[in-house]
């Protein structure tokens, strides 16, 4: 008799039924991963089982064939921690979708249906797998939108419709703008809202969606496509009758708020309300706000600025598996505490303020407690510890899907607020840090007070010390019947308790102890060393060990724990109908909590800016900003946060000014590795801080305010999908030239390396010339091609700046300072040199570049004496101006004459430019030969 394999819980005829099942599936994108839930674990099949083996199991030798012979799939197996896991990873960081099928039905009736669907931006099917009860869990402190564009014409002007909605903090944020052909406004929003996903209407083959959807993959968004119908506002005003929180005594219509006369705006807010499927969760009811979305409130940036400052966070650090030095902008600063701080900090460092006064009441915050640093301790060390994802629990409470154990961890926070307020209200205090902090947290928690008395009266707090959530049992007298059967039972367990002990020779409560878990009940535990104790007597029952150690139960106790759970059954049950009237109570808090969430995410992310500067390892200081227009950037001894934090780097800091009419536009030389890309990033970082709020790490710190940021470092091909290297700095640079003021900051590192050199030469110093002349924004332009540095001959705005390097025998040393002046070396051969590349090649390589350098007649080799790089320049400029004068001389002759007399002619013109004192002519004239 031969034995049926049984694969995934399957035998061959299951197999069978269940991959022709499979292979009907809908056709589905590779970006969508099916689950099918096995009760005990989940499997993936065909293409996905591939695609988890590789990803989450770094081997395919764990997938299984199932099925008959010519007609098999691919499985793979995930238990429900693995499962967990990869789901986090797959909604949180790859931006994928996943998809959840669960067997309904019985005997012949069982089938496969899709129970639970989620994207980046929809979680709500999985919010209890990613977020879970743990405060402490990093995935529930992500942070985001989801965003719908709708294109559409006024008049003949291009118009974009936006809305965004955060399903967290229950805000809708609607905008309506013109655009450009690269949609540079959309882009800005998309980066300032930390955008996760974004629905757009299917079918549209135009320019403009194809430059949408372009934006949109730069920033990593996920992009998901509706029908036309799908967006249909038919039913607009009622869904937002339903979700929109209304003032008391304000007429309940969504009419009145002026954002919904924004049409193309409303038909984004209509899809994607349909979308997120907002008006079936009774937790959305009356619980929204509309908003305009103003982004002039905020500096502009895009994707290249936020890639070129690592402001994002790492995969790792997202999915809290990174604990080392901080690798982004975002690491750097999560000192938060809260869930909520953690989340408001995602969105404030992508929301650079343009408001002064704002920028100054956040400073004046940081200021207070980088000086006092025992409040500063207490506040971030302990008092925001206590403080749990109120956001959450408000979304369960309106759900009326909150436990006992909800309502209590309300109540502990609201108990605690008092001593936070205190340590708060010191005489020194900002005004900003009254206003915008303790004054609110006050009158939140006299608003709570009711609800205090109402926990206090209800839920007995003697159960919650052993891991219990009931209610007290003097409400009913079936309650308090049962409360005196549990509490005799639990007398005789811990008589059986000393009875072990005593049996044992261990001491109670120290090598042996009693112990509740909701899962188990009570049990006994003794630690792995006196596990030989318990394992061969007979008169105790082991039914778990681990490095814990060992749980057991004697035969008298684990009658005596079977009737104290069926009890504690029986009072779960009696005490339902209380416990749906206290979270009905509760539901009238919702607001009030809300507001303190808010207040504390504020006061959590503030007090992370603090103790970012408090601890850094060098200088932080407050940053004097001023109005715009004020023409002047000064940092002095500026460092780059991330770098400089990580270990055994002695970082090199710099100083950095700027001065409208004076000094405009920097141009950076030097070497590889020399530390330009960092100057210039330095730059950003430090502006940035200052506009979220925050100290900068410097010595001193002045800036006007800036409007916009924008940087052209290292485009990467990936992140423009189809689209060169040199396709994407081109797209990047019209759009920085198009859109840049005086007022903007300017990143360029090694524009037009990705096309020849002529061709990147030439559009190089185009772009560098244009930018200092009419755009005249402040501006950093570090390159390779020396010849630009030329433009500060003409330009009295540009100066020259190198980063420093000398040579050491056949090594290069890098002293990553920067210095005023030009660079008159790339050092290429000697880095090469230092990572042991091939002697041969080397040699070669040198040889090479001399050919090479003669050919392009390159004015460094063609001068004798000890020349600065400076007059090597000027003389440059000089002699290429003589030869443009003698040319346009020669073009001009008669070329009627007789050639002799028009050779004469020339050697006379030509005569005339050598009899000046420069030792580039020669070389210069090279160019006109014949």
């Amino acid at each position: 008799m031969t034995t049926q394999k049984v694969t995934y819980g399957m035998d061959a005829g299951a197999q069978q039924t269940f991959v022709r099942f499979f292979r009907n599936l809908p056709e589905k994108a590779s970006s969508t991963i099916r689950f099918f839930n096995r009760v005990d674990y989940y499997t993936c099949h065909g293409s996905d089982a591939t695609y988890v083996a590789k990803e989450f199991f770094k081997t395919t030798s764990v997938c299984k064939m199932i099925g008959a012979e010519g007609n098999k799939i691919e499985g793979v197996l995930l238990n429900k921690g693995q499962f967990e896991a990869f789901l986090k990873e797959l909604l949180l960081v790859k931006k994928y979708r996943a998809e959840v099928y669960v067997q309904t039905g019985v005997g012949k009736n069982k089938t496969w249906n899709l129970q639970y669907k989620g994207s980046p931006g929809n979680l709500s099917q999985f919010e209890d797998i990613l977020f879970g009860t743990d405060d402490n869990n990093p995935t529930a402190t992500i942070s985001g939108t989801t965003m719908a564009v709708v294109m559409g014409m006024d008049g003949k002007s291009k118009v974009v419709g936006l809305s965004c909605i955060d399903s967290i903090s229950c805000v809708i944020r609607v905008a309506q703008f013109m655009d450009d052909e690269m949609f540079s406004n959309l882009e800005a929003c998309v980066v300032t809202n930390a955008t996760n996903e974004c629905i757009l209407i299917e079918g549209d083959k135009s320019q403009d969606f194809l430059n949408i959807q372009g934006v949109l993959q730069r920033n990593n968004i996920s992009i998901t496509l509706k029908k036309k119908k799908d967006f249909s506002k038919d039913s607009l005003i009622q869904d937002l009758n339903s979700l929109l929180k209304f003032k008391d005594g304000e007429k309940e219509s969504a009419h009145i708020f002026p954002e919904t006369q924004l049409e193309h705006a409303m038909t984004a807010t209509a899809g994607l309300i349909k979308y997120l499927d907002l008006t079936s969760d009774e937790g959305n009811i009356n619980q929204y706000k509309i908003e305009d979305l103003k982004q002039t409130n905020y500096m502009k940036l895009d994707s290249s600025v936020v890639r070129a400052l690592n402001i994002d966070p790492s995969p790792e650090y997202k999915l809290g598996n990174n604990r080392g030095a901080p690798t982004s902008i975002f690491e750097l600063l999560d000192k938060c505490r809260t869930p909520q701080g953690h989340r408001l900090l995602t969105l404030w460092i992508k929301q650079p303020l343009q408001d002064l006064s704002l920028i100054t009441e956040r400073l004046d915050i940081v200021e207070f407690f980088v000086n006092n640093s025992e409040i500063r301790s207490n506040v971030n060390g302990d008092y925001l510890k206590r403080i749990p994802d109120l956001e959450q629990l408000v979304k369960k409470i309106l759900r009326k899907k909150a436990k006992l154990r909800d309502i209590y961890k309300v109540y502990e926070c609201i108990n605690n607020l008092p001593n936070l307020v205190e340590c708060l209200s010191s005489s020194g205090a900002p005004a900003a840090l009254k206003s915008m902090i303790t004054e609110s947290l006050k009158e939140s928690m006299n608003d709570m007070e009711k609800y205090q008395e109402m926990v206090e009266k209800t839920i007995d707090f003697d159960s919650i010390e052993t891991g219990e959530y009931l209610i007290k049992p003097d409400f009913t007298e079936e309650l308090l019947e049962l409360h005196k059967t549990m509490n005799s039972l639990k007398t005789k367990m811990e008589n059986e308790f000393s009875k072990a002990a005593q049996d044992l020779s261990l001491d109670e409560n120290k090598s042996i102890k009693l112990e509740s878990m909701a899962q188990f009940g009570y049990y006994l535990r003794v630690t792995m060393k006196s596990e030989k104790m318990v394992r061969h007597n007979k008169t105790y029952k082991v039914f778990d060990a681990s490095k814990n150690g060992v749980k057991f139960r004697t035969e008298k106790m684990e009658k005596y724990n079977e009737d104290y759970l069926e009890a504690k059954r029986k009072y779960e049950a009696a005490q339902r109908t209380i416990v749906t009237e206290v979270i009905d109570i509760a539901i009238g808090y919702c607001s009030h909590l809300k507001n303190i969430a808010k207040v504390a995410a504020i006061l959590d992310v503030l007090t992370a800016f603090a103790v970012v500067a408090a601890n850094g390892t060098k200088n932080y200081v407050r940053p004097k900003i001023l109005e715009k227009n004020s023409g002047v950037i000064n940092f002095k001894q500026a460092r780059h946060p991330c770098i400089e934090s990580q270990q055994d780097v002695n970082y090199i800091a710099n100083d950095i000014e700027f001065k409208q009419n004076e000094s405009e536009f920097h141009i950076i030389t030097g070497p590889n590795m020399g530390g330009k890309s960092t100057h210039l990033k330095t730059a950003g970082i430090v502006v940035l801080l200052a506009h979220i709020g925050c100290y900068v790490p410097c010595d001193e710190a002045t800036m006007p305010l800036i409007d916009s940021m924008f940087a052209r470092v290292g485009a990467d091909d990936s992140q423009f999908k189809g689209i060169s290297t040199f396709m994407a700095e081109m797209i990047e640079m019209a759009y920085i030239m198009r859109t840049a003021t005086s007022n903007s900051l300017i990143l360029i590192d090694e524009l037009g390396r990705g096309t020849s050199t002529y061709d990147g030469r030439g559009l190089a110093w185009a772009i560098a010339e244009h930018l200092a002349k009419h755009v005249r924004a402040f501006s950093f332009f570090a390159t390779h091609f020396h010849e630009i540095t030329m433009l500060a001959e003409d330009i009295p705005t540009v100066k020259n700046y190198h980063v420093t390097a000398m040579v050491n025998g056949k090594d290069v040393i890098f002293l990553y300072a920067v210095k005023p002046g030009i660079s008159d070396q790339s050092f290429g051969i000697n880095v090469a040199r230092m990572v042991n590349l091939s002697e041969d090649i080397i040699d070669y390589a040198t040889k090479k570049l001399k050919q090479l350098e003669e050919a392009e007649h390159l004015y460094e080799g063609y001068f004798e004496g000890p020349y600065t790089p400076e007059e090597k320049r000027r003389m440059v400029v000089e002699a290429d101006k003589l030869i443009e004068k003698m040319i346009d001389k020669c073009s001009k002759l008669d070329q009627s004459l007789p050639e002799e007399e028009l050779i004469n002619k020339i050697n006379e013109y030509k005569e005339e430019v050598l009899s000046q004192d420069n030792p580039y002519i020669n070389t210069a004239l090279l160019k006109v030969k014949n």
